[in-house]
């Protein structure tokens, strides 16, 4: 367990989500608040407690302390913007396609935990990502001769670079890692991109790396001049097997809304 602070003031609060929110870990918030959805449509959950959960994979959760479906829901979450306002905690999760928004006020927060898990039965996949980040720092060629690493999760205000580097001409290169790529994860690299960009004013190139890829992503990534690198796992892991992830998702469960 990385953090688990009891009745924290907004300040410590802010401090910690701004953090970890973005990054890899589990965080639950329990606390009294009001909850906002905007997006395909609108929602409002007037005061009450609830537990916030914001999963590895950016998944977002409001839970009531009653019944197993959450309240509201987010599948996948883009950025986090946390603040301290008036006498609440203000955190808003957006989702850019489709262009969605949760908003929660906190007025009391009881608990904030953060912690990495690790699902036993889906070790394997759990671990993939960082086994190649690992894999790229050990061995650097895997993606290109004359790279060099100049840093792992390298902090920016859009999050954490999983390998940050410079190539052979000595150019900054951006690499994300994914093992299911999707849309997101193009704009979550070209945000990386552009950031660094800001930072060092030159050409900078940005360069997915997964063991998979779609023509449609693909088709994103060439559209904004980004790059893809094909890892395979078993070249990673030794002993790799595939394992079935053909489980329920969280869009496949329906969340009760009441509109405004």
């Amino acid at each position: 367990m990385e953090e688990i602070i009891e009745n924290p003031d907004f300040d410590e609060a802010s401090e910690i989500l701004k953090e970890y929110l973005s990054r890899e870990y589990t965080v639950q918030i329990n606390g009294l608040c009001t909850v906002n959805y905007t997006g395909r449509a609108a929602s409002k959950l007037d005061r009450g407690e609830r537990l916030l959960i914001k999963k590895q994979d950016s998944a977002l959760l409001v839970h009531g302390p009653d019944n197993y479906q959450p309240k509201n829901w987010q599948p996948e979450v883009d950025s986090f913007n946390v603040e301290v306002r008036d006498e609440s905690l203000v955190l808003k999760a957006r989702r850019r396609n489709p262009d969605e928004m949760v908003e929660v006020y906190f007025d009391n927060i009881s608990l904030i935990t953060v912690d990495q898990l690790v699902d036993k039965s889906e070790l394997k996949i759990a671990g993939h990502e960082v086994d190649i980040h690992e894999s790229i720092e050990e061995e650097p060629e895997m993606i290109e001769e004359g790279l060099k690493v100049v840093e792992r999760e390298r902090e920016t205000p859009a999050g954490f670079i999983d390998v940050f580097a410079r190539d052979k001409n000595d150019e900054y290169v951006v690499i994300e890692v994914k093992r299911n790529p999707d849309y997101n994860t193009v704009l979550q690299l070209q945000r990386y991109v552009d950031e660094i960009e800001e930072e060092f004013n030159g050409n900078i190139r940005g360069i997915l790396v997964a063991p998979k890829m779609t023509d449609k992503v693909l088709e994103y990534l060439e559209e904004r001049d980004l790059e893809f690198i094909e890892v395979a796992m078993e070249d990673v892991i030794s002993d790799y097997e595939a394992v079935d992830n053909g489980q329920k998702g969280l869009s496949d469960f329906d969340a009760e809304y009441s509109a405004k």
